[in-house]
This record gives structure tokens, sequence and C-alpha cells, in this order.
């Protein structure tokens, strides 16, 4: 059996973080969420995560200065941004700071399943294989 893909959600709305982490362990993934940046890294150091899922706009460390923390310390991890504050421009400024994945809210959260399962090559039952 395969091991369970371990996403890290990081928001300071504790309650959608925790609606994002029930969600995707129903579809097979082990989620953990922390509510800052700060929290997030020790999350990492602790214990290595296969992507990162973060709000932009937190208290203390934002969701930029965290992907970039991760970028540093775990090249190889992918890291999607989320936000619903300023979505065009904080999009432009994700990607062009390395982001793997950007989401505006409000999402969809097959949206997010979708692009998750696509970047760590998850199989599903609704999901066939391509090139």
């Amino acid at each position: 059996m395969d091991e369970k893909k371990k996403i890290l959600i990081v928001d300071d709305d504790e309650s959608l973080a925790k609606v994002i982490s029930e969600f995707l362990e129903v579809f097979g993934y082990n989620a953990l969420f922390a509510i800052d940046g700060e929290s997030a890294l020790d999350t990492m150091t602790r214990a290595p995560v296969d992507a990162v899922v973060s709000d932009i706009h937190m208290p203390g460390m934002d969701g930029f200065q965290l992907m970039m923390e991760v970028k540093n310390r775990w090249p190889g991890t992918p890291v999607i941004l989320i936000t619903g504050v300023s979505a065009k421009e904080a999009e432009k400024v994700a990607f062009s700071k390395g982001a793997d994945a950007f989401i505006a809210k409000p999402f969809h959260l097959k949206e997010l399943k979708k692009i998750l399962d696509n970047m760590l090559g998850k199989q599903t039952t609704n999901q066939q294989s391509r090139d």
C-alpha cells in the first residue's frame, strides 16, 4: 500500500485550515495544519512534508516569507499559495518568487485536490494517468 502523502496547510484562519485538512484526509492525504509561518517551519523540522499549502496574508511571517524559507531549507517541496486579497497582483508575485501553484479565494476544495494530485503524482479513482 502506498504511503499517504503528507500535506501541511498553513492559514491563520484555523477553521479554514481544519476544513481543508479534513477534506484532504477523505481523499487519502495525511493533512497537518499550522496557524502561522513559524509553527509551519517547526512542524516541517520535526517531520518532512510532501507539499505546503499556505495563505499569503498572515500575521508575523507571511506566506511569501514562508515559501522562501521552505524553498531554501527543503528545495524539493512544492508550495501552493492561496489568498483572497489582491489576487491578481499576488499571483504575479507568487510565481515570480517561485510558487509551484496559486489559488485565489474563494476556491473549490476539489481544485486544490486536483493540483495536489497532479503535483504529487497521486492516482485516484476519478483521475487517470496522463503524460
